[in-house]
Formats: structure tokens, C-alpha cells, sequence
């Protein structure tokens, strides 16, 4: 005789065949209630045909309706079977099978939920797979935390690249700015007329000094760093960034120009507003791409609101494929890109974004799929007046005498800098290696009025050298050249001595009055 179930107390009591209770089902069945019930996570039984038949208490306060449904219905909102899933491969194959699904169906106001699924197939007496058990766990918050981990991660290595970048490409800079600077301070000094040719070396000077500023732009972007901000006119740079426009663009797009030149100025530092309008207009003619389209920029004022604050618009419109709904709230996001691998890296807006937002302005979108897009830039108008800041003024040039010994392990920059410097007046001893330049300096000290040395160094480094020298001469004079501020300290550049750390490359101006600030009185 089979044996039989009864209640007792409310609890399910298992009868074995002689009538008394099986005491070892009764505990195994307590057992599975327990866990059942106290199991936080989802779990599900599926029949053969993929249907719930039983949930437990987790996942009915997360779909009250999930009995009967499938398990597309319950994880993916589909009417399909998904091959993919963890469900159907089990019941297919007999095997224990995971799977990973993202869904909206249990989150909150539509977010997206992330699940981690096991499936165990379900047997009969006959061996013979019945339905399989599901269970789900929660592991949104994991996942986020590792995106946020990986956001860090880029972000990191992103800052060291752009360090390493930022040192070679400024030692590059450093000849062509200082060389360029010699040739017109000779040409100056020698009466030279043509005009041209002075026209010319601007032109090289303000190209040397915008690459300068990309290279900062990037460590600033990378570290976060405020920037030093200057009285900036819009129209010369939007008139520049459309005559760039003009050469790159393919015939089929056409350029509209609406510039008001007495719109008024803003405080922004004039590289960042170039990053702006070269990622805001890059990005409109690739929605143009391959087809005719009309790219227009236009730059006004936009009349005072009611807090009495005054802004200028800068805006780029085009014709192009447009922008989803569902996609403009996240078009800002670092990262983040509907162009293909190969065509963007998803930084471009999220660039444009921070330093709109940085400067106190805001940015407006509007788009519609197969009509094109509109971004608008809000800046607020400076109040105050002053003059644009000059690339290189060859009158506040400050001289003097003394020696200077000149350390840099990059034979272009102290050739460059050597020149500079005698051209001012001083008598420089310059050297390559940090080793031979503390051998030269030890064998006598007193004949040395500075030191300018680079901090990243084989053997010794800008640092380490410092600290030997002021062991022999603690008054002497310290300046540390760098290509990448961030590598030293304010508490790292006193311990060791220095007296003034600048970025490379620097002007002739630069150069001569940190010098001059030094050794003008001797």
C-alpha cells in the first residue's frame, strides 16, 4: 500500500504504509519549505511547454501575473522562444544551463534589469524530463558597479596615454615655437621689412600655440582641471573652423554661414570653443554622409532673460538622417555612439557637453529621424572688457646676464632653448644627461647663476638632480621644465628644492621673464 498525506497542525504530514508518519519525508519536505520560502531571489517551475506552473513569494511581488506565462513572457517580454535562454536549452538537452538576460519587465519606470539564470532540468519516474526549476538572481547592481569600475578604468588610462603623448609631442613643439621666435626676434633685431614674412611666423606661432592648447585640453580632460579662461570674440574662430569646413567637407554638403560679429565676447578659453564647434559640425556632416545636405552656423545674441543675464547662441544645424527620441537622452554620455566602431569613439559630445557646462551655459537639442538636427549653445556674455591675449610680444622681452646650466635629455630642446636663452643675454651650459650635467656642476658650483632642467630624465630624473644639487648649493636658483604637470607635486617640488616648475613648451617671453625674474637684478 502507497502511502498517503494528511494534515496535522496545519502542517503536511506524510502516512507511510503501516499508518504512522514517515518522519524522514515530513523533515525533507520542511526542509524544501524553507528554502522555498526564504529563497530572496526568483524561483519558477516551467512544464514541458515552457509555462509556469509554480512561483514562489519573490516573484509574485514582482509580476503578480506570472502563472501560466512563458518564460519569454516573464523574462523578455516576448512572444518567441529564445534559443539563447538558459530554459529551453535545458529542457532540450537534460543539462544544467545559465544564461545572462537583460530586461525591462522587473524593473522600475523602465530601467533595465540584468539577470543571472540557472536552469535545472525536472525528471519523472520514467526518466523522462518533466519541466525544468528557474532560478534567477538580480545582478543590476553588480553590473553597474563593474561599467562604473571600467568608466574609471578608461578614464585611467586615458590620463597616462595622454601624459606620455603630452611629454613627446611638447618636446616636439618646443623647437618649432622657440626656432620660429629666434628667426623673427633676428629679423626684427636686423630691420628686415617685408611684412609678409612676419605675417608668416605669426601664423606658425598661433598654429604652435593652439596644438600647445589641444595637448593641455586633453590632460585637462582627463584630469578634471580647471582651465585659465580668457576674454574671447566667437566670430574669428567660427569664421575659421567653416573656412576648415570649407576644404574638408565634400561638395554634395553645403555651408551656410549667419555670423553677428558684435554679438559680444565670452570667458572661455578659445581652444575649448574650437574643440566645441569642430565635434559639434564634424558630427552634422556625418549624418549628412553620402547625400546632398546643408550644414548652416550661426552665432547671435539672444535677448537678456528675466534675471537680466545675456547670452550668446552658437548653433549647428543640418539636413541629415536625425537623431532617435529614445536615443537623445543619452547622446552625451561618454562612450556612447551610434556611429560604427571604426568612425567614433563616443567622446565627441560628451566633450562638447563638459565644457559647455563648465563655462555656465547649456546646450539644446532638437532632431527629427530624416530631417536632420539642431544643437544650440548657450554662453553667457562676459561683462567685463580686455585684451585678447597676444601669441608673442617681442617688447616685453626681458634680458639679463649670468650662467645657466641647461639640462634636457632631448638634444633639439636644449639646442633651442640654449639659443633662446643666449639671445637674451646669458651665457648657457647646456647637457643631455642628468648625470654629466651634476658631474660638471660638482666640479664648480659657484660658477653657475640657475639651473633649468626637464623633470623626465634617464638616470636622474629633474627631481633627483634638484635635491644633489642643493645638498652642495641650497641657494641656487631652481627651474623645472615638464611636459606634463601632473608627475610633480607642490610638496614633491619643495622638498626637492625648485623654485618654479612651467609647462613646455613656453614662449620666449615665457622663458625670459621667469628667467629674468631670477637673475634680472644681478
Amino acid at each position: 500500500m502507497m502511502g498517503s498525506s494528511s494534515r496535522h497542525g496545519g502542517d503536511k504530514v506524510v502516512v507511510g504504509p503501516d499508518g504512522g508518519v514517515d518522519t524522514a519525508l515530513y523533515v525533507c519536505e520542511a526542509e524544501k519549505r524553507a528554502i522555498v520560502e526564504g529563497f530572496s531571489g526568483i524561483l519558477i517551475l516551467f512544464d514541458r511547454d515552457m509555462k509556469a506552473k509554480w512561483v514562489n513569494d519573490a516573484t509574485k511581488k514582482l509580476s503578480p501575473e506570472a502563472i501560466g506565462k512563458s518564460c519569454d513572457q516573464i523574462f523578455c517580454a516576448r512572444s518567441a522562444v529564445c534559443n539563447s535562454c538558459a530554459c529551453p536549452r535545458s529542457l532540450a538537452g537534460g543539462t544544467i544551463e545559465t544564461a545572462t538576460l537583460r530586461t525591462g519587465i522587473f524593473g522600475h519606470d523602465g530601467d533595465e534589469t540584468i539577470f543571472e539564470i540557472t536552469a535545472s532540468p525536472v525528471r519523472g519516474q520514467d526518466g523522462e524530463i518533466s519541466g525544468t526549476i528557474v532560478i534567477a538572481h538580480n545582478v543590476t547592481e553588480q553590473y553597474r558597479l563593474e561599467r562604473q569600475l571600467r568608466h574609471t578604468q578608461k578614464m585611467e588610462a586615458i590620463g597616462t596615454l595622454a601624459g606620455g603623448v603630452a611629454h613627446d609631442f611638447n618636446n616636439v613643439l618646443t623647437p618649432i615655437i622657440g626656432y620660429t621666435e629666434i628667426i623673427r626676434l633676428k629679423l626684427t633685431q636686423d630691420g628686415f621689412g617685408d611684412g609678409a614674412v612676419f605675417d608668416y611666423l605669426e601664423e606658425i606661432l598661433k598654429a604652435s600655440k593652439r596644438a600647445k592648447s589641444l595637448v593641455e585640453q586633453v590632460l585637462t580632460f582627463s584630469r578634471s582641471i580647471e582651465k585659465r579662461e580668457t576674454l574671447q570674440a566667437l566670430h574669428p574662430i567660427v569664421k575659421e573652423v567653416v573656412k576648415l569646413l570649407r576644404v574638408t567637407l565634400p561638395a554634395t554638403i553645403t555651408i551656410r554661414e549667419e555670423v553677428d560679429e558684435q554679438c559680444g565676447k565670452v570667458l572661455i578659453d578659445p581652444v575649448q570653443l574650437h574643440q566645441v564647434l569642430i565635434n559639434l559640425c564634424t558630427n552634422a556632416a556625418h549624418a549628412m554622409a553620402g547625400s546632398h545636405g546643408r550644414l548652416t552656423v550661426r552665432l547671435a545674441r539672444v535677448p537678456a532673460g528675466a534675471d537680466g543675464r545675456e547670452w550668446l547662441e552658437l548653433s549647428v544645424a543640418d539636413t541629415g538622417s536625425g537623431i532617435a527620441e529614445e536615443l537623445l537622452d543619452r547622446i552625451f554620455e561618454p562612450y556612447f555612439t551610434t556611429k560604427e566602431k571604426t568612425s567614433g569613439t563616443g567622446m565627441g559630445l560628451a566633450m562638447v557637453h563638459g565644457i559647455v557646462s563648465r563655462q555656465g551655459g547649456s546646450i539644446k537639442v532638437e532632431s527629427e529621424v530624416g530631417k536632420g538636427s539642431l544643437f544650440r549653445v548657450f554662453l553667457p556674455v562676459a561683462k567685463r572688457e580686455a585684451g585678447i591675449e597676444q601669441v608673442v610680444s617681442l617688447t616685453d622681452l626681458v634680458t639679463g646676464s649670468g650662467h645657466i646650466l641647461l639640462v634636457d635629455d632631448e638634444q633639439q630642446v636644449v639646442q633651442v632653448t640654449g639659443e633662446i636663452l643666449q639671445s637674451l643675454g646669458y651665457t648657457v651650459h647646456t647637457r643631455t644627461s642628468s648625470h654629466d650635467a651634476l658631474e660638471l656642476f660638482a666640479e664648480n658650483p659657484k660658477t653657475f647663476d640657475l639651473l633649468l632642467t626637464d623633470l623626465t630624465m634617464p638616470g636622474l630624473t629633474g627631481l633627483e638632480l634638484s635635491i644633489k644639487v642643493k645638498a652642495i648649493r641650497p641657494e641656487l636658483p631652481i627651474i623645472l621644465f615638464t611636459g606634463y604637470s601632473d608627475q610633480v607635486s607642490k610638496k614633491a617640488a619643495v622638498a626637492a628644492g625648485i623654485d618654479e616648475y612651467c609647462m613646455k613648451p613656453i614662449s620666449m617671453r615665457q622663458l625670459s621673464q621667469i628667467v629674468g625674474r631670477f637673475l634680472r637684478h644681478r
